[in-house]
């Protein structure tokens, strides 16, 4: 049975096209509230909250790329003004629909009134709403309950948007941006039973379109996750039913515009920045030999015209900037290659001093057993530039530590360290198993290993690992009774992490006495101990903004180790970068090898479980580089990240990637 209740085959039905546009919904918030019509909407298709919008994060700029198909380099939109709009030469989705088929009824149902003054709409049917939602809503059901209805109907709600702005905050914090979402959820529900109700419904085809022109946090407009990070979400009989951000190449607000025309059976210019998504591209395929990064030769998007512009690149997590444009854009890039691709990655902000890309790979059960792997990548920088590949392995478990006194306890994996930040050296006997030296921590499922989280608390230590928790007293040396215990419920807050309230990154306090911080994948968590509960307006994101000088690692921190005074060490795989809990910002602009710095004698923490593909090449152009190796017992997710190192002062110019791929052997 079809969504909306009739079994005719999709290809006999006149296809048609519901788009509603949700000013301001905040990605991660859903889940968090009520939203059963979206939830069933869904499961007839799929939804991402993982697409980005442009780094300035408004309202024009959002719903700009969402009607035109491209994105800001092109349509020209900064702001909410409008002023520089290039609209003649890339006009809204209804403009080109009705150059392409006249005969075809669209209308645009607007509660923004810029949205119906600024864009030259060549529709039909341009209704102002004057920011009243309900009037657009009582608009909406009255076309739909027309027997020509449009064939193409966009709407533009304003809230969640205007509840966000009243009171401040777009987060679950906020019980009216909540209660904005859920009233949205019910006019969902009431355009999709409008659908059904219609007399022609089984002869119609409808495309359902979910989407969101900015997310936010204190109000928005700025470059950080929390007010970039958008939702866009595809439904109905001819769209893949794959649920919740099901793809690492995330649909984005510029791939709404060529979904539209394909769905109503009109040519995508090649032009456009985005691309048909709803029978979206699968995932490689986990297995042996295939090459498991996706958009690795950088050829998924459109090179990028404006240099200030830090756009999203598919498939990458950005750190501080990272950019695809075309071979030879720059006169000291390189002509392409013998491979014959358009685009290649760059740094793109020399300023930032270093600027990352980097990728994620769960390794399920199809490569469990791994034993090597393979990694080789095509790069080329100018002088005062580098360009570097690293790629690391984490297990199921993470560095977990506490710190008393001037020594850091640390587990990892079966292992239990005791290392003095005095003398700068792993304790004699070191390290032991960690059954033997926390046997109660048996107790945890799966027992006496891979500790996600420690966290000092005076005399007590609490260890989380996976879905647990447990208590310790450290002046009687043993487990409290009554544990482990399951951490949703116990530590209220943080089931908001997206995943939920297990599998944490890190725990630690910047201050004895102060708040604890939960780490896990891109989010963080206050939470106020004495309160028992996650402070207000959390999960945030990890970003330079929130962590200064921490932004080239905006996500997937191994663990934080408190040092002595002030330092805090920020771990991945065989580097630190040393965080200032004084200043409150990093306090060295790059990450330091373990190797020989002042947490000499951990190497053996992270050898074998990271790796850097050696890198060279001549002046300004590009070489091949291929590294071979081990792939660590245990590991569960592989992580790529491309760096782009700038020197202090250096000239104009690059450094530069394509061409990356990760495949693993049996």
């Amino acid at each position: 049975m079809l969504w909306f209740g009739v079994a005719t085959a999709a290809h006999s039905q006149q296809n048609k096209v519901l788009m509603i546009g949700i000013d301001g919904l905040r990605a991660d918030v859903l889940g968090h509230v009520r939203t059963p019509n979206i939830d069933g909407l869904v499961k007839q298709g799929y939804l991402s909250g993982q697409g980005w919008t442009a780094d300035t994060a408004v309202s024009g700029t959002g719903w700009s790329s969402l009607f035109t198909g491209v994105e800001r380099d092109k349509h020209g939109v900064r702001d909410n003004v409008f002023e520089g709009s290039r609209f003649d030469q890339y006009p809204d989705v209804l403009t080109r629909i009705e150059q392409l088929n006249p005969s075809l009824h669209t209308a645009a149902l607007l509660s923004w009134p810029a949205l119906a003054s600024k864009i030259p709409w060549r529709a039909d049917v341009v209704f102002n709403g004057g920011y009243d939602d309900d009037l657009v809503h009582r608009k909406a059901l009255a076309l739909l309950a027309q027997q020509a209805a449009p064939d193409v109907l966009l709407i533009d709600f304003n809230e969640p948007d205007g509840s966000g702005h009243k009171y401040d905050y777009f987060d679950l914090d906020s019980p009216p941006y909540a209660r904005a979402i859920e009233r949205i959820d019910e006019r969902v529900g009431e355009l999709v039973r409008a659908l059904r109700a219609r007399p022609a419904a089984a002869n119609e085809n409808w495309l359902v379109v979910l989407a969101t022109d900015h997310g936010g946090s204190v109000h928005h407009g700025a470059n950080i996750p929390e007010d970039r990070l958008t939702v866009v979400g595809f439904s109905g009989p001819s769209v893949s039913p794959l649920g919740i951000d099901p793809l690492r190449l995330a649909p984005r607000q510029v791939d709404v515009v060529p979904t539209i025309l394909a769905h109503m059976g009109l040519p995508v210019p090649a032009d456009m920045d985005g691309r048909p998504m709803a029978r979206p591209p699968a995932d490689p395929v986990a297995g042996y030999g295939r090459n498991l990064l996706v958009n690795g030769d950088a050829e998924y998007s459109q090179g990028r015209r404006d240099r200030e512009y830090d756009s999203d690149v598919p498939g990458w997590r950005k750190g501080n900037g990272g950019q695809v444009v075309d071979y030879a854009q720059y006169a000291w890039l390189p002509a392409p290659g013998a491979a014959g691709g358009r685009t290649l990655f760059i740094g793109r902000d020399g300023a930032a001093g270093l600027n990352t890309l980097s990728q994620r790979v769960a390794l399920g059960s199809a490569l469990a057993n791994a034993r090597g792997f393979r990694l080789s990548a095509d790069l080329g920088a100018n002088r005062g530039h580098r360009a570097r590949v690293f790629l690391r392995f984490s297990g199921p478990g993470r560095t977990a530590s506490f710190t008393q006194g001037d020594v850091v306890h640390l587990f990892k994996g079966a292992d239990y360290w005791r290392y003095s930040l005095r003398d700068g050296r792993v304790l004699s006997g070191y390290p032991q198993p960690v059954r033997v030296a926390w046997p109660e921590l048996e107790a945890l499922a799966g027992g006496a290993r891979d500790i996600d989280a420690a966290l000092l608390e005076g005399d007590k230590v609490y260890f989380f690992k996976g879905d647990q928790y447990t208590l310790h007293r450290l002046s009687s040396g043993r487990a409290v009774g009554g544990y482990p215990r399951p951490i949703q419920g116990n530590w209220r807050g943080l089931e908001r992490f997206v995943g939920g309230g297990r599998d944490l990154d890190g725990a630690f306090r910047r201050t004895p006495g102060g708040p604890a911080f939960f780490l896990k994948g891109a989010q963080y968590i206050r939470f106020d101990l004495q309160a028992d509960r996650a402070d207000a307006h959390y999960p945030a994101y990890l970003s330079d903004r929130s962590w200064r000088g921490t932004g080239f690692w905006p996500a997937d921190w191994e663990g934080v180790i408190e040092g002595a005074g002030s330092e805090s060490y920020l771990l991945k795989p065989g580097e630190y970068l040393r965080y200032d809990r004084l200043t409150d910002r990093a306090a060295d602009a790059r990450p330091t090898p373990l190797h020989g710095g002042p947490l000499r004698g951990l190497e053996a923490l992270y050898d074998g479980q990271w790796f850097e593909l050696p890198a060279g090449g001549a002046e300004g152009m590009m070489r091949h580089h291929v590294l071979q190796g081990s792939v660590p017992a245990g590991a569960t997710a592989a992580e790529v990240e491309i760096r782009f190192e700038h020197d202090a002062g250096a000239a104009p110019g690059d450094a530069f990637a394509d061409n990356l791929e990760l495949t693993l052997l049996p």
